[in-house]
C-alpha cells in the first residue's frame, strides 16, 4: 500500500515534534520522562479539536509551539511539572488536584509577548537620566515624541481643572460629542478631507492598540489573515491575534521595492498561498507614513493597493498615526495624502471598505493618555459595530474633558505641530549626517520619529568576541543571523546602554537592521549615537 504524502503543513508539525524530542535529550536524565510526557500531551490534545483543513489555527499553534520550544530549550529550565488531574491511588480514591488549563488563546498569549516588553524591563531597571543616572539606558527605541514634552506639560498644566461631579460618572464610551467634534476638526483642518468629517464618523478608544483589536474582531473571524507589508509595526501580531485571533501575516519585501508598485506581486503570491492552504484573507493593513521606514506611500502605490484589495474583496485599514509628523515637504519626496483627501477613491475601491486610524500618541506626543480613534465616514454599519465594542475601550471622563479643551485651542495645536515638525527635521538631519559619516546604511526618511538602519558587521563581530563565540580565524565568515542580531541587540541595550529594537521585531526580510528613534532630547540623541558607534568599533 503506497505511503500517503504529507502536506507542507503536516511536515512542519512533524518537524516541530522531532525538534522537541531532540531538545529533551539535553535535559537531565531524571526529568526527561516528564518532558516527553508534556510534549506528547501538547501535540495530542489538538488532534481531536483542530481540523486538518483549519490552516489558520494550525499555523497559529505552530508559532506558539516554536516559541514554547525556544523557551523550554533554555539551559536554566531543568525540569517541568505536568499539569494534570488523575487518580493517584484508585483504591483509596486519592486525587492529585491541579488548576484547570487556560484556554488555547490564553496559552498562546503567554508566548506572544513582544520583545519590546523585555526591553521595557531593562529600561525600568536602569533608565537614563541626565542627573540621577547618566550611565543608564537611553530609550531610543520607543516611538514617542519626547522633544515637545515641555510645551505639552506647560499647556496641559495651564488648562487642568479641578474634578467636577460628572468626572465621577460613566462617560460616553466612544467619546463625548465635544471631544469627537474637536477630533473631526483636526481631520478637516490638517487632512484636507474632501467631505467634512463629522463627529458621528468617529469612535474614540483608549489608544490605537484597542482600535486595531476592535477592527480585528469586527472584520475577521478567528484564523482569518491580515496582510501587512514588512517590515512593519512590531505590535500588530499581538494587537490582532492575542484575543481576536486574527492572523497578522507580514508580507516580506525587498527594501528597494517597499515604496514601489512592484510589491503588489508579493501580495498576490501571499494571498494565493493562503487560499491554496485553505485559509482566508480579509484585511490589508497599511501604515502611511510607514513604520519603520518613515516615508509616505506614493499615490500610485496606494492606488495599486486599493485595486488589489478591491479585486480580492478585502477591507483596507489605513493607519495614519504619523500623518502630522511629516517633516520633509520638499518636491523630491512623496507627500503624505490622507485617504480622506482623495476625490477619486471610489475609482479604485468601494470607500465603505476603508477604515482610518489616528490618535494622540505620536503627532501629539501624548502616549500616556491612551487615546486613539477610528473612522470610516463611508460605512455606518462598521461605525455602529465599533461603538458597540467601545465599552471595552473606555477612558476616564476627566481625560476626555481635558483633551477636548486641549484640542479646542486650535492656534496652540497648529503652532505645536509646526514646532514638532521642525524639531523632527533637525534631529533627523543630525542622525543622517552621523550615519553618513560612519558609513552606516540607512533608509532616508521624511516622516515619523525614527530611521531604519543596518549596523555594520563589526557590531556583530565585537559582540561575538565578547561572548567568546568567535576565534580570530572565523572573523571573515561572520554574517548577520537571527541569533547574532539578538545577541547584538541585548549587548547594545544592556552594556552600551542604548535601546533600539531589532529587525526581527518588525519581521525584517534581512538581519542586522534596527529602528532608531530620534524624537528624543537632542543632547541625549548625541550621547546615544556616540554609544552606538562605540558598540560598532570597540575591539574587546
Amino acid at each position: 500500500m503506497p505511503t500517503r504524502r504529507l502536506s507542507g503543513l503536516q511536515k512542519d508539525v512533524l518537524r516541530l515534534y522531532r525538534d522537541c524530542l531532540r531538545a529533551i535529550r539535553n535535559k537531565p536524565e531524571a526529568s526527561r520522562p516528564r518532558f516527553y510526557a508534556f510534549a506528547r500531551r501538547e501535540f495530542d490534545k489538538n488532534i481531536l479539536t483542530v481540523s486538518r483543513t483549519d490552516v489558520g489555527t494550525i499555523e497559529h499553534l505552530l508559532r506558539i509551539g516554536r516559541r514554547r520550544l525556544e523557551q523550554y530549550m533554555s539551559p536554566n529550565i531543568l525540569d517541568i511539572s505536568i499539569v494534570d488531574m488523575r487518580i493517584s491511588d484508585p483504591s483509596l480514591k486519592i486525587y492529585t488536584m491541579t488548576v484547570p488549563e487556560l484556554s488555547v488563546g490564553a496559552q498562546a498569549a503567554t508566548t506572544k509577548l513582544p520583545l519590546v516588553f523585555k526591553a521595557l524591563g531593562w529600561l525600568t531597571e536602569n533608565l537614563y537620566d541626565k542627573k540621577s543616572n547618566p550611565s543608564g539606558i537611553i530609550n531610543a527605541g520607543i516611538a514617542a515624541n519626547s522633544m515637545i514634552k515641555s510645551y505639552l506639560l506647560d499647556r496641559l498644566n495651564s488648562i487642568s481643572e479641578k474634578l467636577i461631579p460628572s468626572d465621577l460618572e460613566y462617560n460616553i464610551p466612544y467619546g463625548s460629542p465635544q471631544l469627537r467634534g474637536e477630533i473631526a476638526a483636526i481631520f478637516n483642518r490638517h487632512f484636507n478631507a474632501v467631505e467634512a468629517v463629522s463627529e458621528e464618523d468617529i469612535t474614540v478608544t483608549n489608544g490605537c492598540t484597542t482600535a486595531i483589536e476592535m477592527l480585528a474582531f469586527a472584520l475577521c473571524n478567528p484564523g482569518d489573515h491580515v496582510l501587512i507589508p514588512a517590515p512593519c509595526y512590531l505590535a500588530l501580531e499581538n494587537d490582532m491575534g492575542s484575543r481576536a485571533q486574527a492572523v497578522a501575516t507580514p508580507v516580506k519585501l525587498p527594501l528597494e521595492e517597499s515604496m514601489s508598485v512592484d510589491q503588489i506581486s508579493y501580495f498576490e503570491h501571499a494571498l494565493s498561498d493562503i487560499e491554496a492552504s485553505g485559509g482566508k484573507v480579509k484585511v490589508l493593513f497599511l501604515m502611511s507614513p510607514h513604520n519603520p521606514l518613515g516615508a509616505s506611500y506614493p499615490r500610485k502605490v496606494l492606488q495599486a493597493f486599493f485595486k488589489f484589495a478591491s479585486e480580492h474583496n478585502l477591507y483596507v485599514v489605513m493607519d495614519e498615526i504619523y500623518a502630522l509628523s511629516v517633516f520633509d515637504h520638499s518636491d523630491s519626496v512623496a507627500p503624505f495624502e490622507s485617504v480622506l483627501s482623495w476625490t477619486d477613491l471610489d475609482s479604485y475601491i468601494d470607500p465603505a471598505s476603508v477604515v482610518i486610524l489616528h490618535g494622540l500618541s505620536k503627532d501629539f506626543g501624548l502616549n500616556g493618555f491612551r487615546m486613539g480613534w477610528a473612522l470610516s465616514p463611508w460605512n455606518k454599519d462598521l461605525t455602529n459595530v465599533l461603538r458597540c465594542y467601545s465599552a471595552f475601550g473606555y477612558r476616564p471622563a476627566y481625560t476626555d474633558r481635558l483633551i477636548t479643551k486641549f484640542l479646542a485651542d486650535r492656534e496652540y495645536i497648529d503652532s505645536m505641530l509646526q514646532i514638532s515638525q521642525s524639531m523632527l527635521a533637525s534631529n533627523y538631519k543630525l542622525v543622517a549626517e552621523f550615519l553618513d559619516q560612519h558609513a552606516i546604511r540607512y533608509i532616508p526618511c521624511t516622516a515619523g520619529h525614527f530611521v531604519w538602519l543596518q549596523l555594520p558587521i563589526s557590531a556583530c563581530i565585537n559582540t561575538l568576541k565578547k561572548h567568546d563565540r568567535l576565534g580570530d580565524k572565523e572573523v571573515a565568515d561572520v554574517k548577520w543571523t537571527a541569533e547574532n542580531e539578538m545577541l547584538v541587540w541585548e549587548d547594545i541595550t544592556r552594556n552600551h546602554c542604548v535601546y533600539i529594537p531589532p529587525g526581527q521585531s518588525f519581521f525584517s526580510v534581512e538581519y542586522g537592521w534596527f529602528r532608531l528613534s530620534f524624537s528624543i532630547d537632542k543632547d541625549d540623541l548625541v550621547i546615544a549615537l556616540d554609544r552606538l558607534i562605540k558598540a560598532c568599533t570597540a575591539s574587546d
